[in-house]
């Protein structure tokens, strides 16, 4: 210390405070440090640990409280986070409250609440005192409405207590939390007013116990008077947290139903409604992105209740219920939260059949298509740098879901052939194939050019003739992304079996990438998908090795299938299911090796990859094989084996 200005260390801190004879100037001096808060530089954590213990009721008083500013600094708070702060405090909120003691008991509400903050020590040290002392106490303060300053400082502790993860969070479950937060709604929803602050830390509570134990379910009882709330407040952060709680609960199949029951769904629609319209005259106090916020939340929440298959049909309601109507109208939303949930929920009620040829009846499917393209081309355009009102990541999320709806719409026959029929449909898909560049997007695209393909010989003409849309399949076919990359073989299977003429199948043949595509999805992990594959390869061997249309035709498909490793290929088919290959399967691979092994280049590559081997083991297996199916077998194996490598 080199002179009188210059500060004092820790240790002489601590020594001027020990030294402190006067109890008002102890007094004062606590106030002092109480006053500077977390300002205040010195470390006296030992003497406000030893002064807890002081027999003058207001000295504790001030000790806690102090102890309580200067846990708010978080290198503070680390000195105070050991038992000889924690069980003293616990141990003042363990005793019955009495008028003299308010002080103090908030104090410790206080400085708990304050110790708790980020600091598992603290939380662990509460945890082994008994944090039932705490719930005890809240408990205490229910019955006595002159508490309710101990009421908001307690349940903030514990909020603080179960922020630490899900030990802490089942601690208060099992000492009847859950029982005690239900209370607290239910009493201020019974009064004039709610108590804005008491009311989100018990939501917040609530919201974290979600949070660390996602498969928690709330009593009907809590989810209920959580939407009372919703109903009941104006404050958007409240708002908030009732949409957050009610969606992390409305995973649960039971509470998707509940909700649509209580139209939860019809009043979150009308409240949306009505925050943009003030929004959009400038009457309300929260930001644009505190609005948009609560929009997405909301509109969340609408999906995934309709997700629910009891909760979908009774908004459904035989096409005249509230929110059926509601997501209808909708569709012609310029905002863009409102926009997509309302795709995505008339994606959801297309889950049933009848419903979807209704829904066909009122022409959504070509607002549906509508709302693709323009997002299509919303998208394009701002990746070239074109400013637009929504980002890329909203037009892709549009996107995604007006073909999720699209797809959904034609898994019906019907449904197939009236869109098929109307001839957009395709034209408008297959364009957007060459230029998707999101995987999710490529992905529900493929799946409902599939669905739109299927039993349509004509959409699958128009797909066998357009070289750019089958590059594009042939490029996701061929990507790591699992959902586009499953998708763009089966597409390809499918429109393979309704092509009546030669000339159809040269793009497939042409196009590089393709036949790689069929021959990976040999070895997908469904036999369906193994059928498909081999079904097609078959029809185009067929065509292009039996047939013989075209020389060059039979040259490129020979050269294609040798690239892709198709001896291969045919050889971890039979090996990893020779066993267990439906029959059906079974018959189509041995009719794609009788016509493919009489080709000499490609019989040569199956003798390499030891294809002879794998049919000897299905021999073996199978004890359902025919006659024909064992001559067969026997053809193949005589063709590999006259080959010279």
């Amino acid at each position: 210390m080199d002179g009188p200005s210059a500060k004092k260390s820790n240790s002489l801190e601590t020594l001027v405070i020990q030294n402190i004879t006067n109890v008002n100037d102890l007094k004062a001096k606590l106030s002092d440090i109480i006053k500077q808060g977390k300002n205040y530089d010195y470390d006296v954590s030992n003497c406000l640990t030893a002064l807890l213990k002081n027999s003058d009721h207001e000295i504790v008083t001030l000790a806690v409280q102090a102890i309580s500013e200067l846990a708010k600094c978080e290198d503070k708070r680390e000195t105070f986070a050991k038992k000889d702060v924690i069980e003293p405090i616990m141990d003042i909120l363990s005793k019955d409250i009495t008028l003299d003691r308010l002080e103090l008991v908030k104090q410790c509400c206080r400085a708990l609440g304050n110790l708790c903050c980020d600091c598992d020590t603290s939380r662990k040290l509460v945890l082994d005192h008994g944090v039932n002392i705490l719930t005890k106490l809240l408990k205490t303060t229910l019955d006595n409405s002159n508490l309710s300053e101990i009421k908001i400082f307690t349940c903030k502790t514990l909020l603080n207590y179960a922020i630490g993860g899900q030990q802490f969070t089942e601690s208060l479950v099992e000492s009847g939390l859950i029982e005690l937060m239900q209370r607290i709604l239910a009493v201020e929803l019974a009064g004039e007013d709610m108590d804005d602050d008491l009311v989100s830390t018990v939501l917040l509570i609530l919201s974290v116990v979600n949070d660390n134990t996602p498969e928690f379910l709330f009593s009907e009882e809590v989810n209920l008077l959580v939407l009372r709330v919703l109903r009941e407040t104006v404050n958007m952060e409240i708002s908030e947290l009732c949409l957050d709680h009610l969606l992390l609960q409305a995973e649960h199949e039971s509470v998707k139903t509940l909700l649509a029951r209580q139209e939860c769904i019809q009043h979150v629609c009308s409240r949306l409604e009505a925050l943009l319209r003030r929004q959009a005259s400038r009457e309300l106090r929260a930001s644009d992105s505190e609005v948009d916020a609560l929009v997405k939340q909301a509109c969340d929440l609408l999906v995934l209740v309709l997700t629910g298959d009891e909760a979908m049909h009774l908004l459904y309601d035989s096409g005249h219920g509230a929110v059926y109507e509601t997501t209808v109208r909708w569709l012609e939303a310029p905002n863009p939260h409102l926009l997509s949930a309302a795709v995505l929920a008339i994606g959801n009620f297309a889950r049933q059949d009848d419903y979807c040829a209704a829904i066909m009846d009122t022409h959504i499917f070509d607002k549906l298509l509508d709302i693709f393209e323009t997002h299509h081309k919303l998208g394009l355009e701002l990746k070239q740098g074109v400013t637009h009102s929504i980002d890329l990541a909203t037009a892709t999320k549009v996107q995604h879901a007006a073909l999720s709806a699209l797809r959904n719409l034609t898994v019906s026959a019907a449904n197939k052939k009236a869109a098929a029929s109307k001839g957009r449909a395709a034209p408008v898909l297959l364009g957007a194939l060459p230029s998707v560049e999101d995987h999710h997007v490529a992905y529900k695209l493929i799946a409902a050019l599939r669905m739109l393909v299927d039993g349509q010989d004509g959409v699958a003409r128009q797909l066998a003739s357009d070289r750019a849309a089958l590059a594009g399949v042939a490029r996701w076919g061929a990507s790591e992304h699992a959902g586009a990359a499953g998708e763009a073989p089966r597409l390809l299977a499918w429109s393979a079996k309704l092509l009546p003429q030669p000339q159809h199948w040269r793009n497939y043949v042409e196009v590089d990438g393709c036949l790689s595509c069929l021959v990976n999805m040999l070895i997908a992990s469904h036999s369906v998908m193994q059928n498909e594959a081999i079904l097609a390869l078959t029809l185009l061997s067929i065509h292009c090795l039996k047939d013989k249309p075209d020389i060059d035709i039979e040259n490129t498909f020979i050269a294609r299938l040798l690239k892709s490793e198709i001896g291969k290929h045919v050889s971890v088919l039979l090996e990893t299911n020779c066993a267990k290959m439906p029959i059906q399967v079974v018959e189509n691979l041995l009719a794609f090796l009788d016509v493919t092994s009489k080709v000499n280049q490609l019989a040569l590559d199956f003798k390499d990859a030891k294809v002879g081997e794998g049919l000897l083991k299905l021999m073996d297996a199978r004890k359902d094989l025919s006659d024909d199916l064992k001559s067969c077998v026997s053809n193949v194996m005589a063709a590999l084996a006259d080959k010279q490598t």
